[in-house]
């Protein structure tokens, strides 16, 4: 499993990889595992991250909904 927290844009990269020597058709199996396990975690720890994501951005928008809006004045 992936302890640390990875790059997400290096993440998405080696899954994209990973994809891509799926897609070539490469007939050893057991890379083949080794690299589908590979895959499942990346795409957990992805999945965990744009989770976070989307909880951060709704907490961004529930915060600058409670605060008074602030108005310039350019009429002094």
């Amino acid at each position: 499993m992936v302890k640390k927290k990875l790059d997400f844009a290096a993440s998405y990269r080696e899954l994209e990889e990973l994809s891509a020597w799926f897609e070539r058709g490469e007939p050893d199996l057991d890379v083949g595992m080794e690299k589908f396990a590979r895959a499942q975690e990346l795409v957990k720890v992805l999945q965990e991250r744009l989770q976070e994501a989307e909880q951060t951005i709704q907490q961004i928008r529930v915060t600058s909904e409670r605060r008074p809006s602030v108005v310039s004045s350019d009429e002094d």
